[in-house]
């Protein structure tokens, strides 16, 4: 399923929709050609700037101070960020500020000292396209800028590699906690985080802070990984090497790998465009007898607010907490789950019932819509029918009417079909589901050609199958009666009965009616700090 950033995806109707999840297929990421995991975005290559409509600067101001500035020529930019490093430190990722008066973006950096050659480079928004400059110098304590670098072959600049770490405005440190309880020292807890700075530029952190860019040479440089004979880039640290990381100032469709014993075997596409997540439903896959579990996040400093959660959509490894702190806001929230492992896996044994029990295994809960069990031909592939048959049926000769806030979608079920409008207009359909289309919320209830409208009835059909309570509108939005019937997604009820607060995202679209365990901060600030407890 498609994977999104963590904030809540809007349709055009103005509600939230979100498919938290990683896609699978059995396909080739350009030359990875198996059945994996795999994490992309709808852009696979940067987009680069057009340098004949902006024009660029900057100056020495003070003695210890630079100006940078931007200018579109004939057109309004939506932001512009400037991206610069001084010799022997990290680079900086900051948001520039319009001044009317001068027409141009501007930013003042500080802690400058004669003679540093500094580089930078910009990013911008330009008719809702986000593009990137090439790479210019200052030399501080002289004039610079407005002279337009020399491209690389193929007219492409280059990006400076390196970006993140060291602090400054708009970073945030992570905490990562060992609450195992002793079970496994913190030279066995590896953490991997891997996010772009742009469409298709992808990078992974360092214990240090700083970000490198994916690169499939690493697979055969020193510390690389080998498993099964194949070699693997090594871009995770270990607990023993920082348990306190400075994360950057931009994170985009983020994801955190925490895993135990053992770090993750992740493969990277030979033009470093994309990698490879771990496939739980390939039985070679290396990551298959690997404690495993992950964080989503996502975050741009003065524009995209930060937002995480923890997910079970694919799967459960083991149990962990993420805490969101900002000062400044008063927001402090803590979602996951707080049980030890041996205690979430015997209490899903006792809560689920039969056809959901062999789910557990030695590494992991998988999700049902992974399992071959609940796949066309398998023993529980007709587990929902009865009741997506009911349901089908009784808005047949009962109207469909939903109402959600500015909204209202009505129909009736007509030759197979639910044939609805949304606020009175309009003319879509839903096409009943399979148990599987259920479980994923994909197919006839999420698929490529469907209009916004039928996506969002779908969504809500997802919910309310999921939840068992699809053949009572007015239950859709009461969590009272959720998980009350006698057939609904036991996998799902299970992680909101023993996650905090009672949220969780067991089922892509668990967000609906404010069930998943998003935490969003009110600006574009960052937060105080993002602390992960690991437990086991």
């Amino acid at each position: 399923m498609e994977n999104k950033d963590v904030h809540a995806m809007k349709q055009q109707t103005g509600r939230p929709r979100r498919r938290a999840g990683i896609l699978t297929i059995s396909a080739c990421l350009l030359v990875l050609c198996t059945s994996l995991a795999l994490v992309f975005l709808e852009s696979a290559h940067e987009v680069y700037a057009d340098t004949s409509n902006f024009s660029q600067g900057s100056s020495s101001i003070s003695s210890n101070q630079a100006l940078f500035w931007f200018q579109p020529t004939g057109w309004s930019a939506g932001y512009v960020i400037l991206h610069y490093m001084q010799p022997g430190n990290a680079q900086q990722n900051v948001n520039m500020t319009n001044n009317s008066s001068t027409a141009r973006w501007e930013y003042t950096a500080g802690s400058m000292s004669a003679g540093q050659v500094i580089t930078y480079s910009f990013t911008y928004q330009q008719n809702g396209a986000q593009y990137d400059t090439g790479t210019y110098t200052l030399t501080f304590g002289t004039s610079g800028g407005g002279v337009t670098p020399t491209p690389t072959v193929g007219s492409t600049p280059t990006p400076i590699p390196t970006v993140g770490g060291g602090g400054g405005a708009g970073t945030f440190p992570l905490i990562l906690q060992n609450m195992t309880h002793g079970a496994w020292a913190n030279n066995q807890i590896y953490v991997m985080i891997l996010s772009q700075t742009s469409p298709g530029q992808w990078f992974y952190l360092k214990a240090d802070g700083t970000q490198a860019h994916i690169n499939h040479l690493d697979a055969n440089a020193p510390n690389h990984l080998t498993k099964n004979g194949v070699n693997y880039a090594n871009m995770a640290f270990t607990l023993d090497q920082a348990s306190t990381v400075t994360l950057p100032t931009l994170l985009l469709s983020a994801r955190m790998y925490l895993s135990i014993g053992s770090p993750l075997y992740i493969p990277i596409a030979t033009d470093d465009s994309g990698w490879g997540g771990p496939n739980i439903t390939n039985s070679s896959d290396p990551n298959t007898d690997v404690y495993f579990d992950w964080y989503e996040l996502t975050y741009q400093y003065g524009v995209t607010p930060f937002g995480g959660n923890t997910t079970q959509v694919d799967q459960f490894g083991f149990p962990f907490t993420a805490r969101v702190q900002q000062t400044s806001s008063g927001f402090d929230q803590t979602n996951g789950i707080t049980l030890s492992r041996s205690q979430v896996f015997s209490q899903y044994a006792s809560a689920v019932s039969p056809a959901f029990q062999g789910l557990a295994n030695t590494y992991r809960i998988l999700a049902p819509h992974w399992s071959p069990t609940f796949a066309s031909g398998g023993s529980q592939a007709n587990y929902m029918q009865a009741y997506i048959d009911q349901t089908w049926n009784y808005y047949s000769s009962n109207q469909f009417t939903l109402t959600r806030p500015g909204e209202t979608f009505s129909g009736k079920v007509i030759n197979g079909q639910l044939q609805f409008t949304h606020n009175g207009v309009g003319s879509f359909v839903l096409n009943k589901p399979t148990t599987a289309d259920v479980l994923a919320c994909s197919g006839t209830l999420a698929s490529p050609g469907m209009t916004t409208e039928e996506l969002a009835l779908g969504a809500e059909f997802c919910a309310a199958f999921n939840r068992g309570v699809a053949q009572n509108v007015a239950d859709w939005s009461n969590p009272a009666a959720y998980y009350t019937g006698s057939i609904k997604n036991d996998y799902a009820m299970f992680w909101h009965q023993v996650s905090l607060n009672n949220k969780a995202y067991g089922f892509p679209y668990d967000d609906v009616d404010s069930q998943s365990p998003v935490a969003i901060l009110p600006n574009a600030n960052p937060p105080s700090s993002l602390t992960i407890g690991i437990g086991w």
